[in-house]
């Protein structure tokens, strides 16, 4: 029986959703709930501790994506490893593949003119 978790992690502006273990069909009735409840408000979903994932699972968090734009929020993914991010973009999905959370911030919410000016900065 394949095993995933969800650890979720609220922010000011955002939430952060750790996803670990195998998401798969079996998984997916388990998370899928918790996750949905996450899609009212911006979303970086963190992909790095799953050990597998499958087409169910891609589908979810593709419904996910479509939730939080119903809900006038975004998703973005990090922690993607080569094989998973591969198979979004082949997918065509559309969910953007982030190098770190702080690039998904950048997909997900309008930067405040501090955020900006400390771009600018360097």
């Amino acid at each position: 029986m394949s095993v995933a978790d969800l650890v979720v992690i609220e922010g000011d502006r955002h939430t952060t959703a750790l996803l670990s273990g195998e998401l798969d069909r079996a998984s997916c009735s388990d998370v899928r709930p918790r996750l949905r409840a996450l899609a009212h408000r911006p979303l970086v979903l963190d992909l790095s501790g799953l050990t597998f994932i499958d087409v169910d699972g891609l589908r979810m968090v593709h419904q996910c994506a479509r939730v939080c734009e119903a809900e006038g929020a975004a998703l973005a993914l990090v922690g993607a490893n080569p094989f998973t991010a591969k198979l979004f973009r082949l997918f065509g999905l559309g969910v953007p593949l982030c190098a770190s959370e702080e690039e998904a911030l950048w997909c997900l919410l309008p930067p405040t003119d501090d955020d900006i000016q400390d771009w600018l900065s360097g």
